[in-house]
Parts: C-alpha cells; structure tokens; sequence
C-alpha cells in the first residue's frame, strides 16, 4: 500500500505490451539499448536534446529493451561537443551496463526488500563476498514525457519485482556559453520523491565496505579516447573525507583498471588517486581532442560532491554524493538535485575550466 492506502503500483503493470527485460537482438556491444515505447505524452522513442538554437547536445534513450541485470534507465547518448564529436561511451565490453550520462545508483535500501536495490547495473558490493550478481537489479521507468522548452521525464524508481519506491521529475536542458571556447552546456533538474512506506538510504559500495568505490550518482561512462585523460579539479570544498584512502584494485573490482597518476601539471591538474572521494564544486577531464567539465549544484543534498573518476583504463566521471555516507529520505519526502555537464572540442586551459564552471554555477 502506498502513503494514501492504495495498492502499491508497479512499474511492470506500467510497461507497453513487447517493452519487458529483452536481450537486444543485433547491433554491436557499444549500441544503445533498444528502446521501448514507454506511456508518453508529446515525446516518444529516442529523443534529441537541443539548444534554443537546434544544436544538438545529445540524444536521450529511456533504455527500455535492455537485459534486467543492466537496470534499464534513461541515459544521454551520444554527448555532443560543439562540433558534433562524441564524449560518451555506451555499453562498453568491460561494463556494458555503462550507458552514456545519466541518473544511476549502485545501492537504494527499501524496506521490504531483501537486499538493497541496485539502479547502476551488473552486480551489488556485499561486504564478506565482494560484487555478487543478486536478484535486485531495478529499474527507472518513464510514465510520462513533456516537450519544449528541454525534455521533462516523469520517472518511477522501481525493485526487481516492479515495486515502485520513488517518482522524479527529471529535466533536460542544453545551451551554448563561451569561456576560452564554446562549451556545450547540458544541464538535469531532478526532484525524488520518496512513494514507499519507509526510509529510503543511498548508498554505494562503499558505504558497504569497499574503500574507494563510491559511485552512484550523476554519471558519465567517457568514450576511450579519454583513456589517460588530465584530471582538472576545483578548490577542494574542505577536508577530504576521513574515509578517503589511496584508490586500489582488486579481485572483486569487476573490472576497474588501477588508479593513474594523471599526466597534467597545470595548476588545476590533479592524480586519479588525489580526485578520488575528494569533495570539490567541479571536476573535468580533459584529453587531445576534447574537454569535459561536470559541474553539481551549491544546493545538492549532502552538501558538495565527493567524486568518484578514473581516467586510465575505465574513464568516466561521476559526482557521488553517496559515496562516503548514506543519505536518507523518509517517506512523502522530496530530494531537490542539479548537475551541469559541459563539453567543449580540444583541450581546454585551466582558466577555461574555471571560467566555465562558474557559467554553469550562475546558470
């Protein structure tokens, strides 16, 4: 029962007819999840997500189609530069539940639930066993999509059994600014809300036990060409987390190459083991051919952002606000969040990075 005593909904009543958990069929490892004709309203199928201008920042799939074990989600993909390079991955052989920018969550505990709900995809960090692959691989299913201005997604967070816990409201927006270059702006509004009749805790692995793997949150699985990439970073926000230890790797690190030393030495360059957990307004990275800066809002939940990144080996980038502690939200409870993601073609300079980062702060 739901917080008004009606029957609690399900998000697999709430799927079309032929939109279940499907292995797609052709197409290569890299292409994105068929995608399913969720209940919308003015929107369907993939989706472009354009400046007020018509250029195109990305493509936005709702990931229906794709294996339960992946937890189908929305995702952004391709990532746009200006001139129409890509920056994102999707489905990549080391992690194929890695699709291009998006909301994902390694660990959501609902009550009623025998273990945490996984909403980032492939296997859950049990503490004792390392990554398991469990029966709770959940899923965020569109129910209703707006049009212009942006792309508003009316979304239900749900367990494997087609439970449903939380609604969002997620909002897509894109525009252009100018610092050093343009840098192509994409920025997502979110509202949770919790449905379910109890506490809701995100988490990661590793608030579960595994140092230094903190992810979930607003996340950016890089194309390969960032392999290698500089880590730029801002001020920190304060004291690293007591938590915060040198990254490592190990044999239940399903795949995660170990920790680079960065290769910048520019005032705002920063080690992959320094950046990681480390509390600070932005991140980016930046290769030979393009520069991509994630920039969460001052008023995010958890105040400012640990971050988890690799830039050897797995490059992606992830503002993490669970990666040290949990959150928590009670039932009828509503989290407010804002990320800006910004990609520009080339490598940027420091001052660049600085400049655009508090264009997406004011924005």
């Amino acid at each position: 029962m739901d917080l008004a005593g009606r029957p609690r909904r399900s998000c697999l009543a709430r799927r079309p007819h032929g939109a279940g958990h499907r292995r797609p069929t052709g197409g290569s490892p890299r292409s994105p999840p068929r995608v399913s004709a969720a209940r919308t309203r003015g929107v369907t199928g993939p989706t472009p997500v354009r400046t007020a201008d018509g250029r195109l920042a990305g493509v936005l799939h709702d990931g229906g189609g794709a294996p339960a074990e992946h937890s189908p989600r929305p995702f952004l993909h391709p990532v746009s530069t200006p001139t129409g390079g890509t920056v994102s991955d999707c489905g990549p052989a080391d992690h194929p539940w890695h699709w291009g920018l998006g909301i994902a969550v390694s660990n959501v505990a609902v009550a009623g639930q025998r273990y945490p709900v996984n909403l980032w995809g492939g296997p859950t960090y049990s503490e004792g066993q390392g990554y398991v692959q469990l029966p709770n691989n959940g899923s965020q299913r569109g129910v209703d999509v707006g049009g212009d201005p942006g792309v508003l997604q009316r979304l239900e967070w749900c367990a494997a059994d087609g439970s449903a816990f939380l609604d969002e409201d997620r909002k897509w927006g894109a525009r252009t600014v100018h610092a050093g270059a343009d840098w192509m702006l994409t920025s997502v509004r979110s509202r949770w809300v919790n449905t379910s009749a109890g506490a809701l805790a995100f988490g990661s692995p590793t608030t579960a036990g595994r140092a230094n793997a903190g992810y979930g949150g607003f996340f950016l699985r890089l194309a390969s060409s960032f392999d290698g990439a500089d880590i730029v970073a801002g001020a920190a926000a304060g004291p690293d987390d007591p938590g915060h230890v040198p990254a490592s790797s190990g044999p239940d690190d399903p795949g995660l190459a170990p920790g680079s030393t960065g290769a910048g030495s520019g005032i705002g360059s920063l080690s992959e083991e320094d950046a990681m957990g480390s509390r600070r307004s932005w991140l980016g990275l930046r290769s030979p051919t393009a520069s991509v800066l994630m920039v969460p809002a001052p008023g995010n939940p958890g105040g400012p952002s640990p971050w988890f990144v690799r830039s050897a080996g797995t490059p992606m980038l992830c503002a993490a606000p669970f990666f040290h502690s949990e959150l928590h939200l009670g039932p009828g409870q509503a989290f407010d969040w804002g990320w800006s993601l910004l990609v520009a073609d080339g490598r940027m300079s420091d001052s660049a990075f600085v400049d655009a980062a508090a264009a997406a702060i004011r924005s």
